[in-house]
């Protein structure tokens, strides 16, 4: 039996749609952005930023019949998700289950435990805010990082339906891909996570990639696996999902539950040779889902990171990322994805296109980013868009 094709949506489709590949499915997408490298290999809608994300339903329509995988955002627009649902088979958590997991105390009640490798950061509604600054504000609806700030007591708005506080925890950031199948959580791969990166101009607290991590202490990680588990059986989680945490070299202190296809998917998927669509489709109940797709690794650690736009910024018509300009091979390290058209504009603080790099070590991926970055920065230094 061949396997279905299936649609992607989001804010960007590119990485869903490549492991989609891997795991050996046609993939159609529609997104805010139709970047080249998506759009070169799949089928895709470009979903104009005033009707985002309610125009994405009907954008799917003339795709063939197939299940849906949503990316990051849309777990925040629930009414968007059941209207997928109504079209297509939906391969990813529902709006139930969204809405239940998406609440900031849902860790916590899911995870009490304050004795324990893995322990919740103390959540306050706004209108019962602290008088100190050990916190940090966040949307109650947010994703990647954005709108999250340091907590000041005299400047905060009484607003407690969309934001609440969370307690800041110092350590490194970093992120756990699990998937979730026939109520059991099993834990995929671990990555650290680039947030606010002034080398490749993120703003504070803005997500800006991943480099897959050392393991971490056993007794962490069993403790992390068991949190996991501990989503799965109080949420319903089902099929890949991602938890952001700070680890401060004791305890990992979860900070964000990504209910959908994570950013770090595909990092791990290089690194591993796992293609983790596989676990999603079968936490997803697809016939076929329980095939595992695997290829030897290239490299031990792999890491991307997203370039944003030091200025306002044209985007050439040439440019290094012209190498991938190949026969398409998702197993492939591209040096450079998420690439838009030439002409396009770019506003400071948005981002351009992620790199990708792979290594032995987490240090010399890290470097040899940070070097391309800099690379990136003297090409874009001669643009003087106005």
């Amino acid at each position: 039996m061949p396997k279905p094709f299936v649609t992607v949506v989001g804010a960007t489709a590119r990485a869903a749609a490549h492991s989609l590949a891997r795991a050996g499915y046609a993939a159609r997408a529609a997104d805010l952005f139709a970047d080249r490298d998506l759009t070169r290999f799949h089928t895709t809608a470009r979903c104009p930023f005033e009707t985002y994300p309610d125009a994405l339903p009907a954008l799917t329509e003339s795709f063939p019949p197939g299940p849906v995988v949503y990316t990051g955002g849309l777990e925040n627009h629930p009414r968007v998700v059941a209207e997928l649902a109504a079209r297509r088979p939906l391969w990813g958590n529902p709006p139930a289950v969204l809405e239940i997991v998406r609440d900031p105390f849902f860790p916590a009640c899911a995870w009490p435990y304050t004795d324990r490798p893995v322990r919740c950061p103390a959540v306050l509604t706004t209108d019962a805010a602290p008088k100190d600054r050990g916190w940090v504000q966040k949307p109650r609806r947010g994703a990647g990082g954005d709108g999250v700030r340091p907590y000041h007591p005299a400047a905060l708005p009484p607003a407690p339906e969309t934001l609440y506080l969370q307690q800041f925890v110092a350590g490194s950031p970093m992120s756990a891909l699990f998937s979730a199948v026939g109520g059991e959580a099993f834990l995929l791969g671990v990555t650290e996570q680039l947030v606010g990166e002034p080398w490749l101009h993120a703003p504070p607290f803005r997500y800006a990639g991943n480099v897959t991590a050392p393991e971490l202490p056993g007794t962490v990680a069993s403790a992390l696996g068991a949190f996991g588990a501990a989503l799965v059986r109080a949420g319903g989680l089902v099929g890949l999902f991602g938890v952001d945490f700070v680890f401060d070299g004791r305890v990992a202190w979860p900070v964000e539950i990504n209910p959908r296809y994570p950013a770090s998917a595909e990092v791990i998927e290089h690194a591993t040779g796992r293609a983790v669509m596989t676990d999603h489709a079968a936490g997803c109940g697809a016939a076929d889902g329980d095939r595992p797709v695997r290829r030897n690794p290239r490299y031990r650690v792999v890491g991307k990171a997203v370039y944003y736009a030091p200025h306002r910024i044209t985007f050439p018509a040439a440019g290094p990322w012209d190498d991938w300009e190949r026969p398409f091979d998702p197993w492939t390290l591209p040096a450079f994805a998420d690439v838009p058209d030439p002409g396009g504009t770019v506003e400071p603080g948005w981002p351009v296109l992620t790199m990708l790099e792979g290594g032995s070590t987490p240090a010399a991926v890290r470097g040899r980013l940070q070097s391309r970055a800099a690379d990136l920065d003297r090409l874009f230094a001669e643009d003087h868009t106005p």
